[in-house]
Protein backbone atom coordinates (compact mmCIF):
# COMPACT_ATOMS: atom_id res chain seq x y z
CA UNK A 1 0.00 0.00 0.00
CA UNK A 2 2.65 2.63 0.86
CA UNK A 3 4.34 1.55 -1.99
CA UNK A 4 1.07 2.72 -4.47
CA UNK A 5 0.69 6.17 -2.49
CA UNK A 6 4.28 6.81 -3.14
CA UNK A 7 4.72 5.95 -6.83
CA UNK A 8 1.43 7.85 -7.50
CA UNK A 9 2.73 10.59 -6.23
CA UNK A 10 6.06 10.60 -8.04
CA UNK A 11 4.56 9.64 -11.05
CA UNK A 12 3.76 13.54 -12.24
CA UNK A 13 6.93 15.10 -11.35
CA UNK A 14 8.97 12.25 -12.22
CA UNK A 15 7.63 12.62 -16.09
CA UNK A 16 7.86 16.54 -16.00
CA UNK A 17 11.32 16.31 -14.92
CA UNK A 18 11.78 13.72 -17.58
CA UNK A 19 10.23 16.31 -20.13
CA UNK A 20 12.29 19.30 -18.55
CA UNK A 21 15.56 17.36 -19.01
CA UNK A 22 14.82 16.00 -22.37
CA UNK A 23 13.68 19.48 -23.35
CA UNK A 24 16.91 21.26 -22.16
CA UNK A 25 19.03 18.63 -23.32
CA UNK A 26 17.31 19.26 -27.17
CA UNK A 27 17.22 22.98 -27.12
CA UNK A 28 18.76 24.35 -24.58
CA UNK A 29 18.22 25.74 -21.01
CA UNK A 30 16.70 29.12 -22.60
CA UNK A 31 14.37 27.65 -24.96
CA UNK A 32 11.63 27.77 -22.25
CA UNK A 33 12.00 30.15 -19.70
CA UNK A 34 9.68 30.14 -16.63
CA UNK A 35 9.50 25.98 -17.12
CA UNK A 36 10.19 24.89 -13.70
CA UNK A 37 7.99 27.51 -12.07
CA UNK A 38 5.08 26.91 -14.65
CA UNK A 39 5.19 23.33 -12.32
CA UNK A 40 5.12 24.82 -9.13
CA UNK A 41 1.84 27.42 -10.93
CA UNK A 42 0.34 24.00 -11.88
CA UNK A 43 0.53 22.60 -8.49
CA UNK A 44 -1.34 26.38 -7.05
CA UNK A 45 -3.91 25.97 -9.79
CA UNK A 46 -6.01 23.63 -7.56
CA UNK A 47 -6.79 26.19 -5.59
CA UNK A 48 -9.72 26.70 -8.70
CA UNK A 49 -11.13 22.70 -8.39
CA UNK A 50 -10.80 23.27 -4.78
CA UNK A 51 -13.42 26.53 -5.03
CA UNK A 52 -15.50 25.07 -7.46
CA UNK A 53 -15.77 21.67 -4.94
CA UNK A 54 -16.96 23.79 -2.07
CA UNK A 55 -19.40 25.91 -3.76
CA UNK A 56 -20.61 22.15 -5.22
CA UNK A 57 -20.65 21.16 -2.03
CA UNK A 58 -22.42 23.73 -0.27
CA UNK A 59 -25.10 23.43 -2.46
CA UNK A 60 -25.77 19.80 -2.17
CA UNK A 61 -24.13 19.44 -5.87
CA UNK A 62 -22.04 16.74 -5.00
CA UNK A 63 -24.45 14.13 -3.68
CA UNK A 64 -25.24 11.74 -6.95
CA UNK A 65 -28.85 11.20 -6.54
CA UNK A 66 -29.11 11.17 -10.63
CA UNK A 67 -27.67 11.26 -13.56
CA UNK A 68 -27.69 14.98 -14.11
CA UNK A 69 -26.14 15.39 -11.02
CA UNK A 70 -22.88 13.43 -11.89
CA UNK A 71 -22.77 15.14 -15.51
CA UNK A 72 -23.02 18.30 -13.81
CA UNK A 73 -20.53 17.52 -11.36
CA UNK A 74 -18.29 15.76 -14.11
CA UNK A 75 -18.30 18.49 -16.73
CA UNK A 76 -18.62 21.94 -14.70
CA UNK A 77 -16.71 21.13 -11.21
CA UNK A 78 -14.38 18.65 -12.42
CA UNK A 79 -13.75 19.17 -15.92
CA UNK A 80 -14.21 23.40 -16.38
CA UNK A 81 -12.92 23.31 -12.58
CA UNK A 82 -10.22 21.65 -12.98
CA UNK A 83 -8.76 22.81 -16.90
CA UNK A 84 -9.63 26.47 -15.76
CA UNK A 85 -6.53 27.14 -13.43
CA UNK A 86 -4.40 25.44 -15.99
CA UNK A 87 -5.42 27.48 -18.73
CA UNK A 88 -5.64 30.67 -16.87
CA UNK A 89 -1.51 30.00 -16.54
CA UNK A 90 -1.05 28.44 -19.97
CA UNK A 91 -2.56 31.68 -21.50
CA UNK A 92 -1.39 34.93 -19.13
CA UNK A 93 2.04 33.27 -17.28
CA UNK A 94 3.63 31.72 -20.59
CA UNK A 95 1.50 32.40 -23.85
CA UNK A 96 2.64 36.36 -23.65
CA UNK A 97 6.85 34.95 -23.54
CA UNK A 98 8.61 36.35 -26.66
CA UNK A 99 9.53 32.71 -26.99
CA UNK A 100 6.56 31.08 -27.32
CA UNK A 101 5.74 30.51 -30.82
CA UNK A 102 2.70 28.09 -31.74
CA UNK A 103 1.33 24.70 -30.88
CA UNK A 104 4.65 22.75 -29.73
CA UNK A 105 5.27 25.61 -27.32
CA UNK A 106 1.22 25.10 -26.28
CA UNK A 107 2.12 21.92 -25.66
CA UNK A 108 5.43 22.46 -23.86
CA UNK A 109 4.70 24.20 -21.60
CA UNK A 110 0.64 23.10 -21.21
CA UNK A 111 2.12 19.65 -20.18
CA UNK A 112 4.75 20.73 -17.18
CA UNK A 113 1.66 22.81 -15.37
CA UNK A 114 -0.72 19.92 -15.90
CA UNK A 115 2.08 17.69 -14.16
CA UNK A 116 2.19 20.30 -11.44
CA UNK A 117 -1.48 20.38 -10.95
CA UNK A 118 -1.94 15.86 -10.85
CA UNK A 119 1.16 16.29 -8.67
CA UNK A 120 -0.77 18.96 -6.37
CA UNK A 121 -4.51 16.93 -7.07
CA UNK A 122 -2.80 13.21 -5.65
CA UNK A 123 -1.40 15.25 -2.36
CA UNK A 124 -4.72 16.39 -1.71
CA UNK A 125 -7.02 12.85 -2.79
CA UNK A 126 -4.37 11.33 -0.31
CA UNK A 127 -4.45 13.57 2.87
CA UNK A 128 -8.32 15.50 2.23
CA UNK A 129 -10.88 13.84 4.50
CA UNK A 130 -13.34 14.52 1.26
CA UNK A 131 -12.34 11.59 -0.04
CA UNK A 132 -13.26 8.39 2.30
CA UNK A 133 -11.20 5.69 -0.38
CA UNK A 134 -8.45 5.95 -2.48
CA UNK A 135 -9.04 4.04 -5.66
CA UNK A 136 -4.80 3.95 -7.10
CA UNK A 137 -6.07 3.17 -10.68
CA UNK A 138 -7.54 6.79 -10.41
CA UNK A 139 -4.28 7.76 -8.53
CA UNK A 140 -1.78 6.89 -11.43
CA UNK A 141 -4.44 7.16 -14.33
CA UNK A 142 -4.76 10.95 -13.49
CA UNK A 143 -1.53 11.61 -14.34
CA UNK A 144 -1.64 10.17 -17.49
CA UNK A 145 -4.98 11.63 -18.41
CA UNK A 146 -3.76 15.03 -17.02
CA UNK A 147 -0.69 14.67 -19.66
CA UNK A 148 -3.72 14.04 -22.61
CA UNK A 149 -5.50 17.21 -21.60
CA UNK A 150 -2.73 19.36 -21.55
CA UNK A 151 -1.86 18.70 -25.19
CA UNK A 152 -5.08 19.37 -26.38
CA UNK A 153 -4.73 22.75 -24.25
CA UNK A 154 -1.48 23.12 -25.62
CA UNK A 155 -2.42 22.79 -28.79
CA UNK A 156 -4.95 24.70 -29.68
CA UNK A 157 -3.74 27.49 -27.35
CA UNK A 158 -0.47 27.75 -29.07
CA UNK A 159 -2.40 28.06 -32.64
CA UNK A 160 -3.87 31.32 -31.19
CA UNK A 161 -0.05 32.53 -31.57
CA UNK A 162 0.10 33.38 -35.29
CA UNK A 163 -3.72 33.98 -35.69
CA UNK A 164 -5.60 36.83 -35.25
CA UNK A 165 -8.94 35.58 -33.04
CA UNK A 166 -6.88 34.27 -30.22
CA UNK A 167 -10.08 34.35 -28.19
CA UNK A 168 -11.39 31.51 -30.26
CA UNK A 169 -8.41 29.24 -30.43
CA UNK A 170 -8.10 29.41 -26.66
CA UNK A 171 -11.31 28.62 -25.28
CA UNK A 172 -11.39 25.82 -27.92
CA UNK A 173 -8.42 24.66 -25.61
CA UNK A 174 -9.92 25.49 -22.79
CA UNK A 175 -13.56 23.09 -23.38
CA UNK A 176 -11.53 20.83 -25.44
CA UNK A 177 -9.35 19.73 -22.21
CA UNK A 178 -12.60 20.08 -19.99
CA UNK A 179 -14.64 18.00 -22.27
CA UNK A 180 -12.06 15.02 -22.04
CA UNK A 181 -11.38 15.65 -17.92
CA UNK A 182 -15.45 15.59 -17.31
CA UNK A 183 -15.43 12.31 -19.19
CA UNK A 184 -12.14 10.78 -17.04
CA UNK A 185 -13.72 12.00 -14.26
CA UNK A 186 -17.56 10.73 -15.15
CA UNK A 187 -16.33 7.46 -16.04
CA UNK A 188 -14.81 7.28 -12.26
CA UNK A 189 -18.02 8.27 -10.79
CA UNK A 190 -20.21 5.65 -12.35
CA UNK A 191 -17.19 3.24 -12.14
CA UNK A 192 -17.40 2.52 -15.96
CA UNK A 193 -14.29 0.61 -16.86
CA UNK A 194 -15.06 0.09 -20.31
CA UNK A 195 -15.56 3.63 -20.91
CA UNK A 196 -12.78 4.52 -19.69
CA UNK A 197 -10.91 2.06 -21.85
CA UNK A 198 -12.56 3.78 -25.49
CA UNK A 199 -11.86 6.90 -24.16
CA UNK A 200 -8.19 6.21 -23.32
CA UNK A 201 -7.62 4.99 -27.03
CA UNK A 202 -9.70 7.66 -28.57
CA UNK A 203 -7.58 10.38 -26.23
CA UNK A 204 -4.68 8.69 -27.38
CA UNK A 205 -5.04 8.83 -31.11
CA UNK A 206 -6.08 12.35 -30.84
CA UNK A 207 -3.16 13.51 -28.72
CA UNK A 208 -0.96 11.81 -31.23
CA UNK A 209 -2.44 13.39 -33.87
CA UNK A 210 -2.26 17.10 -32.65
CA UNK A 211 1.75 16.55 -31.50
CA UNK A 212 2.86 15.56 -34.82
CA UNK A 213 0.67 18.41 -36.33
CA UNK A 214 2.29 20.84 -33.83
CA UNK A 215 6.00 19.15 -35.14
CA UNK A 216 5.29 19.77 -38.24
CA UNK A 217 3.96 23.37 -37.63
CA UNK A 218 7.28 23.93 -35.27
CA UNK A 219 9.47 22.93 -38.38
CA UNK A 220 7.44 25.06 -41.03
CA UNK A 221 7.65 27.71 -39.17
CA UNK A 222 11.49 27.22 -38.40
CA UNK A 223 11.69 26.89 -42.37
CA UNK A 224 10.55 30.35 -42.29
CA UNK A 225 12.14 32.37 -40.41
CA UNK A 226 15.49 30.63 -41.55
CA UNK A 227 14.74 32.08 -45.29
Amino acid sequence: MAVHYILSLLFAPVLAVLAIAIIWKKRGKDRYPGIIKSFVLGALSIVITLIFMFIASKFGLDVFSNVRRIIFYSFVVMGIGSELGKYLILRYSSFPKHSFNGPLDGIVYSIIISMGFAFMGNVLYFTLPYYTEVDFLYAYTVVLGNLFFAVIMGFFVGMGKSRENKFVDSMTGLFGASFFHALYNFCFITHDIRLLVFLSIGAFVIVIMLYYKAFEMNEEYKRIKDE
